[in-house]
């Protein structure tokens, strides 16, 4: 049927003389082959391809019933009829035509082709149209054009077409980000969202990317999953962690299936993602806020018992003194006149006396007041501590020389400790003050260095006092027991001198103990961290906070007891600090007045002498800080806000293990 040559096959009369021979006659070129004629009739009447022959003007010769069923007219509707009948009329049917005609003259047709009709009815077919020469007994050429209607083929393909075009719109218009991979780790396709979460611009900069090692932040994580996938060829709710093209860390879930072949084997996996980074901030936002909301809630409860019990002590001393004041006052207004010179003279001292008192109690318990709430701006550098001592002993002497006891210093110069010089010299006048109180005539005070221990200066205030009973040595550092004894010369104490300087020497990451026992005096010995140690692991913390250095000078102590704790209020001071003593570690605030700690970063791996420092930044959740940023600007770590001793713990058992061992 394909070809294009001649068969004679259709003794086809003139159509002028005789009427048009039928079907069964036109397909008989020898009436003697009984066989081949059935054959062909057969063919014709029941093909499911419609058949039409046509002669060199286009009418039509003949027609089987497919083709009438195909064109929904009669046979006799076409039969003798021009070709065009089936198509409306107009310019249309007027082209075939003119073409039909074209194509018979030069005897070139095209065999096989597909076309889209539209018929007289309306009706829209989509046929295979099969078209050949075919000569009759006489020479006469005829075309046969067999139809094979290929509506719903076509229609199936363009809805298969139209189906997988709704699916790439979906898939890349989708708001959740969607992939394609491959086993070994190659993105075959992602959607427009992907690429905004990852922070691409086109498919192009993913496809040479490998996503174990280029996006995975923990490669681990996606061999965890694959094995998952295979085993149950899906996955959901998976939580992972991915590096954006910018470095950030976003935290995504993983709903996924493993893509198999007909035998079965898996060749890939397709996905969607959810970002659930602000989620996970969020939650983490509000467990610290849980967190602290404890802490604060426990801090309370202990200050409200602490204080409870102050105020309990301090309530007897704060109103004692004012019923002498005012029982001497009411007796001076009402018995003015009955009074000598002498005994106003002596209720005046009285009254003097008890303001006195009461003063230096106010001024002690403000004092400890605004140690212990952090209230007092320290102003922190180095300092010898000679030149402290010997201020303090400058101060007293008059005193000591008045009371005949020998007051004497030997601590040498060198030893440079950080902190505030105002304070540290409160520490050493209250003590000095006190063994004054303490220590009969022909006596001595003497403060002497003891020698370094762990990196810390030791400092002795020695006296030959009256001492101090063993079962009160653990009151005298407790502000409330407010513990208080009369001088050898009758001088009252307030109870709080000791309490100062526990918490001063708290602040400067220090300590305090005391040896005494009755008549062989009493010796306080003073510990103060070595800001230029010599050699050893050192730590530098760098806090505008003072109350954030004590406590995390605390942590660090714990884990690195042989560790010299240096301590800087702000940027500057800490890079100088850094030059100096080369610290092991440092340990830093981000938000911190003028040089905060990510421009401390940039100037500690700037300079030659400090680069290999390791440095930890401390950030709080409000903070602008960007942990990828400080992590690709050199950060090896870091901590958020609050601080728990487990978490400084982690770090420092991570950067020095053998310091621990």
């Amino acid at each position: 049927m394909e070809s294009a040559g001649a068969t004679n096959v259709f003794p086809l009369p003139d159509r002028e003389n005789h009427p048009m021979p039928t079907v069964h006659e036109a397909l008989q070129p020898d009436r003697g082959k009984s066989v081949l004629r059935d054959a062909l009739q057969s063919i014709w009447e029941n093909s499911n391809e419609g058949m039409r022959l046509t002669d060199g003007t286009g009418v039509i010769v003949a027609v089987n019933p497919a083709f009438c069923s195909l064109v929904d007219m009669k046979e006799e509707q076409l039969i003798g009829k021009h070709f065009t009948v089936i198509y409306p009329a107009g310019d249309t049917a007027e082209q075939i035509r003119g073409s039909y005609d074209v194509k018979f003259r030069s005897g070139n047709i095209k065999t096989r082709y597909e076309k889209t009709y539209t018929l007289w009815s309306g009706k829209v077919l989509d046929v295979e149209v099969v078209s050949s020469f075919v000569d009759s007994d006489d020479g006469q050429r005829y075309m046969l054009a067999q139809f094979r209607d290929m509506t719903a083929q076509r229609l199936m393909q363009r809805a298969l077409v139209e189906s997988e075009m709704k699916y790439r719109r979906l898939f890349a218009n989708s708001v959740q980000p969607m992939f394609e991979s491959t086993i070994d780790g190659k993105l075959v396709n992602a959607n427009r969202a992907l690429l905004r979460l990852l922070g691409y611009e086109t498919m192009m900069d993913l496809k040479d990317l490998d996503i174990e090692r280029d996006i995975y932040v923990n490669p681990e994580d996606r061999r965890l999953m694959i094995q998952a996938l295979k085993l149950r060829g899906y996955i959901t709710n998976a939580e992972i962690q991915l590096r954006r093209r910018n470095g950030k860390t976003i935290t995504v879930t993983e709903h996924a299936r493993a893509v198999m072949d007909s035998q079965g084997a898996v060749i890939g996996f397709e996905g969607i993602l959810e970002d659930v980074t602000a989620r996970k901030a969020t939650e983490h936002k509000i467990q610290q806020y849980l967190s602290a909301l404890e802490e604060s809630k426990n801090a309370l409860a202990e200050l409200n018992a602490q204080k409870d019990k102050l105020l309990s002590i301090l309530s007897h001393d704060l109103r004692s003194p004012f019923s002498s004041i005012l029982g001497f006052c009411e007796v001076l207004q009402n018995e003015s006149d009955q009074l000598t010179d002498q005994e106003r003279r002596e209720f005046l001292g009285y009254i003097e006396e008890s303001a006195k008192d009461q003063l230096e109690l106010v001024n002690k318990l403000l004092d400890w007041s605004r140690l212990e709430t952090g209230r007092i701006k320290m102003d922190e550098r180095e300092v010898d501590l000679k030149h402290i001592v010997e201020k303090s002993v400058m101060v007293l002497m008059g005193l000591a020389k008045q009371k005949g006891i020998a007051l004497a210093s030997t601590v040498p110069a060198g030893l440079v400790v950080r902190g505030d010089a105002q304070l540290l010299q409160q520490v050493f006048t209250n003590l000095v003050g006190n063994a004054l109180k303490f220590t009969p005539r022909d006596g001595s005070i003497t403060l002497s260095f003891e020698g370094e221990q762990d990196h810390h200066w030791v400092v002795a205030v020695r006296d030959t006092g009256i001492g101090i009973p063993q079962a009160d040595l653990p009151k005298l550092f407790k502000v409330e027991e407010k513990y208080t004894r009369k001088g050898l010369g009758g001088e009252k104490g307030t109870g709080l001198g000791l309490p100062v300087v526990y918490e001063i020497m708290q602040k400067h990451n220090g300590d305090i103990s005391v040896e005494s026992s009755p008549d062989r005096g009493t010796s306080f010995l003073l510990r103060f961290p070595n800001a230029r140690p010599a050699s050893g692991l050192s730590v530098l913390i760098v806090d505008d906070e003072p109350g954030a250095r004590v406590l995390h000078a605390r942590y660090v102590r714990k884990c690195l007891p042989g560790a010299t704790i240096l301590q800087a209020s702000d940027g500057a001071e800490a890079f100088e600090l850094a030059r100096r003593h080369c610290p092991a570690l440092i340990l830093s605030d981000y938000d911190m007045p003028d040089v905060d700690g990510f421009e401390l970063l940039s100037k500690i791996r700037g300079d030659e002498t400090t680069r290999g420092i390791p440095v930890v930044i401390i950030t709080g959740h409000d903070s602008h800080a960007s942990h990828e940023a400080l992590l690709l600007s050199g950060a090896v770590d870091i901590i958020q806000k609050p601080v728990t001793p487990d978490r400084m713990a982690e770090v420092l058992r991570i950067l020095a293990p053998p310091v621990q061992s």
